[in-house]
């Protein structure tokens, strides 16, 4: 439903050797494989994603509100769809909805019970409508898997200046519930709900605005801050679509949120946090996904090139700088690497040929036996060589070593960008974590233990 566009113009005059050479090198890199989600993962408006009983689900817009599974994160199929027709009780209230369509869900868990709300509307009018409804569990196998209709949550009327779609759910730290909602045309607002029921408090309860210009917000909590994301720019419009994430925050979640440079949302702000790049065009509908010591945050693309121009999911890593401002990490690309202890400055070394050796940290030289190569092996997993002899980083219960790659579950890594930047490198056998053992010196040993999240355990992975 957005609506400003921006005009790019082009630069006059030709482009130098130099801006042609960094061109084709950018273009190069953004093509080389990364850890991407596989299998189904078309989707709009992806809601947060969460977890049931070991698997994650997330909700989008469509017809009966499709949803997508997945046991792992990384491989994802369609899970159905949550009803046939829109609940009465909300589709009254939007007369001009066709009864079926839903349009940008959000979930939450509590109180023993899924709560997953959803708005209806219709294109060209700004009649709409936010639902809930609730279910303790999202697994379809299950026999008390059912839906039960809560009612309407919020609502715009003709000749208000609000259209209530886009809801965002966000539980406080202090237990209350709240929901922002809207969209280009009036503003984002801010309500409380009852945390018993998932509802507004009341009919008349306060209505804080928060945003404007801005639709598909999102409200979370890190460190002593609240940061209300939001999109600014087009959507639905494939390739053509100009959306990006905006992000400001507040030490209280009925705001003002202002942008890294003190401009409040409310007066068009917002600090850019992702963007169009490489083949992905128009990322929106910001959730962050907690779990395993690690913060990631789902998004969907207007437009994935590389998947025939369609709009889907994507998991990508969340970071944090040093003062407080989320930042988007990058899933890691297939390539060349330097592996370096975040606690000692050393970096990975295998041994320099094919007899049998320790893994191990040493003074960085330029040497193939400190270079590896990684590459996503499928499953969110990635295999690890060294270039000095192509020999595989294989896990033992304790320990590693390297071995003829084989392509076992031994030889498959797990490598999460944490909030710092530095990354966990976890075994997929044992789901235990790259550790040095000491600090004293070169040649230090290394093993494998659980995550603590110690700088013995973060490794930074850099281009040698």
């Amino acid at each position: 439903m957005a609506r400003t566009k921006t005009n790019l113009r082009p630069p006059t005059g030709g482009a130098t050797p130099f801006q042609l050479g960094c061109v084709l090198i950018l273009l190069a890199l953004s093509r080389l494989p990364a850890a991407a989600l596989e299998g189904e993962i078309r989707i709009h408006d992806p809601s947060t994603v969460i977890t049931c009983g070991g698997n994650y689900y997330v909700f989008g817009t469509g017809r009966g509100m499709p949803f997508l599974v997945s046991s792992n994160g990384f491989d994802w199929h369609r899970g159905g769809r949550v009803f046939d027709q829109v609940p009465e009780s909300v589709h009254s209230l939007v007369p001009k909805n066709d009864g079926q369509t839903v349009w940008a869900p959000d979930i939450t868990r509590l109180n023993g019970q899924y709560y997953l709300y959803y708005a209806i509307s219709s294109w060209g009018q700004y009649v709409s409508a936010v639902g809930l409804l609730t279910s303790p569990t999202l697994d379809t196998n299950r026999p008390d898997y059912h839906w039960t209709d809560r009612g309407m949550v919020v609502h715009s009327v003709p000749g208000e200046n609000l259209n209530a779609i886009d809801p965002g759910v966000c539980q406080a730290p202090d237990g209350t519930l709240w929901l922002c909602y809207g969209s280009y045309f009036g503003a984002i607002q801010l309500v409380r709900l009852d945390p018993r029921t998932g509802l507004r408090l009341s009919a008349d309860s306060p209505v804080y605005i928060i945003a404007v210009d801005s639709e598909a917000s999102d409200i979370i909590y890190h460190a002593g801050f609240y940061y209300l994301f939001v999109n600014h720019g087009s959507c639905c419009s494939g390739d053509r679509s100009t959306y990006n994430i905006r992000v400001g925050r507040s030490p209280k979640i009925t705001g003002p949120y202002l942008d890294r440079h003190g401009e409040d949302l409310v007066r068009g702000g917002g600090t850019l946090f992702l963007a169009a790049a490489g083949r992905q065009i128009g990322p929106g509908h910001f959730g962050r996904i907690l779990g395993e010591g690690v913060e990631k945050f789902s998004c969907h693309y207007e437009a994935d090139l590389d998947r025939d121009g369609r709009s889907v999911l994507d998991l990508r890593p969340l970071l944090w700088s040093a003062d407080g401002w989320p930042l988007a990490g990058e899933n890691l690309r297939a390539g060349t690497y330097q592996i370096r202890s975040q606690w000692t400055g050393t970096v990975l070394q295998g041994p320099a040929n094919d007899a049998a050796g320790d893994v191990q940290t040493a003074r960085y030289l330029v040497h193939d036996d400190q270079k590896w190569s990684i590459a996503p092996a499928g499953g969110g997993c990635y295999k690890i060589s060294v270039v000095a002899t192509g020999r595989a980083l294989t896990a033992g219960a304790e320990t590693v070593r390297l071995a003829p790659e084989t392509g076992s579950d031994d030889q498959l890594w797990q490598l999460d960008q944490l909030t710092d930047g530095s990354y966990r490198i976890a075994s997929k056998t044992g789901k235990r974590a790259l550790t040095t053992e000491t600090k004293t010196k070169p040649g230090n040993g290394l093993g494998l233990q659980a995550f603590m999240g110690e700088d013995t355990q973060r490794w930074v992975i850099a281009t040698p």
